[in-house]
């Protein structure tokens, strides 16, 4: 058995690899479809991050927009601050002078820097309704362990979306 061998001279294998367009062709696809699937990743991952952004910045500007329409007044008189000397419990009076309705259930109130329990805190609007609206009148009943020594003191009183109002009065 005889077996003929083809031996390529080095002139005729230059040649019969000069045709390279298939393999360049091929290899522009493979870059083609890589770099595609890295722009798909690469878009995904910016379009996450975007989203989170959007939802973080909408969420910021909803709570700063409520704290400008949001303004609460304590409408007390200074000098003269009721108190109940049997249940030792001091009232003020707040107006919501903004321009949102707000909850009566999370009001915290702050006397010379102490936070009272709520448990110590009774708040209901004058006209009976649930809600606080613009223009009404908040009665807050705040039970104390014993009463404020004579002089100087400060109430600061804050909603639930953190706007406050405080006010200095004497005992």
């Amino acid at each position: 058995m005889r077996v003929d061998r083809i031996v390529f001279s080095t002139e005729q294998l230059g040649k019969f690899f000069a045709d390279k367009t298939g393999e360049t062709a091929i290899t522009h696809m493979i870059f083609f479809i890589a770099a595609v699937a890295i722009s798909m990743g690469v878009i995904v991952v910016l379009s996450v991050n975007v989203q989170s952004l959007t939802g973080a910045t909408y969420s910021g500007s909803k709570v700063l927009s409520d704290q400008i329409r949001t303004d609460i007044t304590i409408i007390n008189d200074p000098e003269i601050i009721p108190y109940d000397s049997y249940e030792k419990r001091y009232t003020f009076y707040a107006k919501n002078t903004g321009d949102s309705e707000l909850n009566t259930e999370f009001i915290t109130i702050m006397v010379d820097g102490i936070l009272m329990e709520p448990s110590a805190v009774q708040s209901n609007v004058i006209d009976g309704d649930v809600m606080w609206r613009p223009g009404d009148v908040l009665v807050v009943n705040v039970t104390m362990s014993s009463a404020l020594s004579t002089g100087d003191h400060r109430v600061k009183m804050a909603v639930e979306n953190g706007k406050s109002g405080s006010m200095s009065f004497k005992t």
